[in-house]
């Protein structure tokens, strides 16, 4: 899987970086987060320039989301219950979503864009329920540039060290991996319980 993003990104460069996290910010099932990461290593490496990184990963991830918010806003929730399915978004977790969403407001767009499965469809949700587009745009760009800049501007940093300090040792690249790989996996797991948990309370209202 390394190897093709890395391909991807040496024979396309910034262009398959902005596209695969503008998929991803639409709603579709795009590994937007892996290819930054990969761009930040190589980056770090020389291979590309850390502010194309950043600027292609910025502008992707704020064109996907408002792309999303004008679908949520135009087709609301009929776009989920027709075509949801087909990309893993079921009626349950988007009322999960929606939930946290009305719960906090605008400002969990700029939340979302760290958080799995909100990242791919806060804009869609933020136009589904109608929130200010200026507000969401506010939100929405500062989310992707500070989401950007950690994960883009972080990898390049380590990737940088790796080869200074520990001379670009296999068990560095595998210690990376297996960082990111626990923090996306946390997020994952406190998304079920939290979805088990909705789940539960529902059945108890029920009649």
């Amino acid at each position: 899987m390394l190897e093709t993003i890395t391909g991807f990104l040496q024979d396309y460069g910034y262009g398959i970086l902005f596209l695969s996290i503008f998929l991803e910010s639409t709603g579709l099932p795009f590994p937007g987060e892996s290819i930054l990461i990969a761009a930040g290593i190589m980056a770090g490496h020389g291979q590309l320039n850390v502010w194309g990184v950043f600027f292609s990963a910025w502008i992707g991830g704020t064109l996907g989301d408002n792309l999303g918010y004008w679908l949520g806003h135009r087709y609301g929730r009929r776009f989920v219950t027709r075509y949801g399915h087909k990309i893993g978004l079921t009626e349950e977790k988007y009322r999960y979503v929606e939930e946290r969403f009305k719960t906090v407001g605008p400002p969990i767009v700029l939340i979302a864009r760290f958080i799995l499965l909100l990242r791919q469809v806060c804009g869609f949700a933020a136009g589904t329920l109608r929130f200010p587009w200026w507000s969401f745009l506010f939100y929405n760009a500062l989310g992707a540039a500070l989401w950007s800049g950690a994960y883009g501007f972080g990898s390049y940093i380590l990737g940088d060290r790796i080869d200074t300090y520990l001379h670009g040792s296999p068990w560095a690249y595998a210690a990376i991996g297996a960082v990111f790989l626990i923090l996306s996996g946390g997020t994952v797991l406190q998304f079920r319980r939290k979805l088990k948990a909705q789940r539960a309370t529902e059945i108890e209202k029920a009649p």
